[in-house]
């Protein structure tokens, strides 16, 4: 009797046919990671999602999120949908779901059409109860800690390494011994600094507070369902003590406020009205993250001190304005604000004693309201370079740069308002006891409008309008089939051609239900089978690509005695008629099973997809052609092919003396392969990407480190570099042609930076009112590119860039040789050793403890007292253990070498219910 959501609607468990995997209120796995985010909550929860967080930063740590992979080189988001309406995940609190659903192959999602082949995320908002007032106040304080902080070289260790790239190419030592010993014991702060710039500017532990007020109730007529909720989150930069003006640390604020209404104006016409309103603060230093933490990168710790004897910042001409605590504490502040209205009205008449027995209308219409504003106050600081002291004992320092007092950067903003409408006609009957027929048929249209768009282009409504039907029959919950189809349009396609037809057929056969099955210990066991097209009208480049474009200010010519300039015309871009969405054909065969009265149940999907269609622009135009390439033409030419499998096992049950106990453990892997992606031919085939999976990592393939001369002599010629050292990278020559390349760049064995396997497991076990639960979450397959500053040194020259002591602790020494992952130090950009290769490709793999919860809900003798319903206490864990490769960098994290860091929590909460 389980019913299950679905595209426009819900069905009995027993008689889905698709790859619909759900979590609904009773699994409370969501409720117990304490983040703001619900992106952060969803991975290796549900069979189907992948997801990577790349970053920890507050109002800016949302992870990424694909269903079943990706299968397109442009957009790969999934359609999400709340109370059936477009919105943001991250807008929604956890607090208010009642139930989270994906639909993963063609038979749950061809009702969505050309929205469709990314898969579709449902998320449906609690609904008002029958009953007195129930009341639930919920609230959690959490200690958050950054987790793998960046750990760089101190001064003494930065300028021995200097000396030592010197000696090594040859060259006099930079620092003398008596010099180095300065840096290490401190004498000299000013002209001999030792800077730990991360202690500096980053600190371990802030704090974050989740706040939920929530009242239900209501009566046969009406119902209601409130929620107010509060959450903030601070960052993790130190502030200056002596500025108390404003703050520069980061502080992300949310208030969020939900209200559904039902009421039931008769036995057959219901209606609902759904509020959401959604605040969201800001607030920043006046310089971003990505800055900030490229500045620790650069700015080594002897560079300069973190500031002068006068208090003012220091610094010097080479990095000009990027001491990392001046950007932090020095720069003014940024402030955003987010606010966001959504509304929900939805009306459902049912004509069984009017028309026929279950049939019945329903309308739905929605308008959401976004505001972004954002006002930055920056201030370029002082920057003076210390100089020492003159006769006269004065302090002396040359100013680099003048500062300015706080400046009003433009506003920006983005405004813009979206309508939406569905009417639906829905029918569904048993006949004879055993037939059951099932229909629906909707239109619905949506209108989003950009209210400050940049040009008349943008400003232009963006539309969609579709049909999309489904005919289900099912004979005596033994066989089951479905049809499903979407019939969608888009203004951004040519005239004649904005409309696809997506259809999909399923089909189910519920062994366990059959008059021979007689195996007391499977409950159920049902099969499932589907395959049909939808598709992705989010395929990137500009809007309206069937038109052809003309540049009115294009190169100027010069004419006349007078050489005056003229403007010409040129093409701006180049139309084609024949642009359409991508189309994917998605086939699907699952396992349902049961057994030991439902103790244990197991849900397992193989999949495969081909995504066609896909909107490129060409490669194999040839600028002999006369075409820039910014105005090549697009076209949908791509293929990609996607397979794999998904599943989930629970295990759950309570004994006879209230001992529970639940296990449970999902498992999901996507593997891509380019089929077609209009590269020119190659000139050695090893180099194509066709067959290879989409971002697969490429580059030259590392066979070990020069040992000496000798074997620098030995080998193929290196083209990067005139000039090889022993302890430089050895390539292979992969094509044997004496010189080692760029035709030597090969595919590599690694993954793609998107996991191919994600999975989680973990269980609760509880008794008499005590609660414990584990829950781990991981990722496989999958590598990154170590790059960039801080691995690679004094890329920008002798003693540019801070050094991470993952570099300094695996370096190639003669005395490391023969363990060291890295090459040799040399005092300048070796363009032999600083690019992508297999010396710098990681495995981004790991196993991370989620969350782990202790929880003790007060006996019911003890809370009637005090006229409560419920007390529960909890302590609970988030991002508590990670077992990975790397050790010194978050696993998720992009190529390169880190940013902001994901942050470990450790959160103490109340949970009070009063009816």
């Amino acid at each position: 009797d389980e019913v299950i959501v679905v595209g426009y609607g819900v069905q009995e468990k027993v008689s889905v046919t698709g790859a619909v995997s759900q979590i609904s209120t009773p699994d409370t796995k969501l409720q117990k990671i304490a983040t703001p985010s619900l992106t952060n909550m969803i991975g290796g929860m549900i069979p189907g999602i992948i997801t990577r967080q790349n970053s920890g930063e507050p109002g800016y740590d949302q992870a990424q999120v694909f269903i079943r992979g990706q299968s397109t080189f442009g957009n790969s988001n999934p359609l999400i949908l709340v109370d059936g309406v477009e919105r943001s995940m991250n807008d929604i609190n956890p607090q208010q779901i009642e139930s989270f659903t994906i639909l993963k192959d063609a038979s749950a999602t061809a009702v969505y059409g050309a929205r469709g082949a990314n898969g579709v995320i449902l998320i449906e908002t609690k609904r008002g109860k029958p009953g007195k007032p129930h009341v639930t106040f919920r609230s959690e304080t959490t200690q958050l800690t950054a987790l793998r902080l960046p750990n760089y070289i101190d001064g003494a260790a930065f300028a021995g390494l200097v000396n030592e790239a010197n000696s090594h190419v040859g060259l006099e030592p930079v620092y003398t011994e008596e010099e180095i010993q300065k840096y290490r014991d401190g004498s000299d702060p000013y002209f001999y600094p030792n800077i730990n710039w991360t202690d500096e500017v980053l600190k371990e532990d802030t704090y974050q507070s989740l706040n939920n007020l929530s009242v239900t109730g209501g009566n046969e007529y009406i119902r209601y369902y409130t929620n107010v909720g509060y959450t903030k989150q601070e960052g993790i930069y130190k502030q200056d003590e002596n500025l108390k003006k404003y703050r520069t640390n980061a502080l992300a604020k949310k208030y969020n406020f939900r209200a559904n209404l039902d009421a039931y104006v008769s036995d057959n016409l219901s209606l609902f009205l759904g509020v959401g309103g959604i605040i969201r603060t800001g607030h920043y230093p006046g310089v971003g993250a990505n800055r900030i933490f490229e500045s620790l990168k650069i700015i080594s710790p002897i560079e300069f001190p973190v500031t002068n004897p006068d208090g003012s910042v220091a610094g010097g001409p080479s990095y000009l304005g990027e001491n990392p605590w001046g950007l932090v504490t020095q720069s003014g502040y940024s402030i955003q604000e987010r606010h966001e209205v959504q509304s929900t009205f939805k009306a459902n008449w049912d004509l069984s004693s009017l028309v026929t027995e279950g049939l019945a209308l329903s309308g739905k219409f929605a308008y959401d309201y976004y505001n972004f504003a954002g006002i930055d106050r920056n201030i370029t600081y002082e920057l003076k370079e210390y100089q020492g002291k003159d006769a006269n004992g004065e302090d002396i320092y040359n100013l680099v740069r003048e500062g300015h007092p706080m400046g009003y950067a433009p506003f920006t903003a983005d405004n813009n308002r979206t309508f939406y409408f569905e009417g639906l006609i829905n029918y569904k009957r048993v006949f004879l006891d055993r037939h059951d027929v099932g229909g629906m048929l909707l239109f619905n249209q949506r209108e989003h409008i950009q209210i400050n768009a940049g040009n008349s282009t943008l400003a232009l409504p963006y539309r969609r309008r579709g049909l999309s039907g489904r005919v289900t029959y099912g004979y005596d919950h033994r066989y089951q089939l479905e049809f499903n189809f979407g019939y969608n349009g888009s203004e951004n396609f040519p005239k004649g051609k904005k409309f696809g037809f997506f259809p999909s057929v399923s089909g189910g056969w519920v062994i366990s239900n059959e008059t021979f099955w007689n195996v007391p210990f499977i409950s159920l066991l049902k099969l499932r089978g589907s395959y049909g097209a939808v598709g992705n009208d989010q395929i990137g480049g500009n809007r309206f690509l069937f038109l052809t474009t003309i540049t009115k200010d294009a190169n100027i010519y010069r004419f006349g005695d007078s050489q005056q300039v003229y403007h010409g015309f040129d093409e701006g871009n180049i139309g084609n008629p024949n642009v359409s969405w991508e189309t994917s054909i998605k086939k699907n065969v699952g396992l349902d099973l049961n057994l030991l009265e439902d103790k244990i149940s197991l849900q397992v999907n193989a999949f495969d997809e081909l995504r066609k269609d896909i909107l490129m622009q060409r490669q194999t135009i040839p600028r002999v052609t006369g075409f820039f390439p910014w105005i090549i033409p697009y076209g949908n030419i791509g293929e990609i092919k996607n397979r794999g499998v998904d599943g989930r096992l629970e295990i759950q049950n309570t004994t006879s003396g209230d001992f529970y106990y639940s296990l449970s453990g999902n498992f999901t892997f996507a593997r891509n392969k380019i089929v077609e992606n209009d590269e020119p031919a190659k000139e050695y085939e090893y180099q194509s990407a066709i067959g290879q999976s989409l971002g697969a990592p490429f580059g030259l393939k590392a066979i070990g480190f020069f040992k000496d001369q000798e074997d620098i002599d030995q080998s193929p010629s290196q083209a990067f570099s005139s000039t090889l050292y022993p302890g430089d990278i050895k390539y292979e020559d992969v094509n044997d042609d004496g010189v080692v390349d760029a035709y030597d760049r090969v595919f590599l064995d690694g993954y793609p930076r998107m996991p191919e396997i994600t999975f989680g497991f973990g269980g609760t076990v509880a008794w008499k009112g005590i609660e414990l639960s584990l829950f781990f979450t991981g990722a496989t397959n999958t590598s990154l590119f170590l790059q960039g500053p801080s691995i690679y040194p004094f890329q920008r020259g002798p003693g540019s860039y801070n050094i991470l002591e993952e570099y300094y602790n695996n370096r190639w020494t003669p005395e490391t040789k023969e363990s060291a992952k890295y090459p040799a130090v040399t005092p300048g950009d070796n363009t032999n050793n600083f690019r992508a290769s297999s010396v710098y490709l990681r495995d981004g793999s790991y196993i991370r403890l989620k969350n782990a919860e202790i929880a003790y809900t007060v006996p019911r003798q003890f809370t009637q007292k005090m006229n409560i319903a419920s007390c529960r206490f909890f302590i609970n864990g988030t991002n508590l253990l990670t077992f990975d490769k790397l050790g010194f960098m978050n696993p998720e994290s992009n190529s390169g070498t880190g940013g902001y860091p994901l942050q470990r929590g450790v959160n103490l909460g109340l949970q009070l219910d009063f009816k």
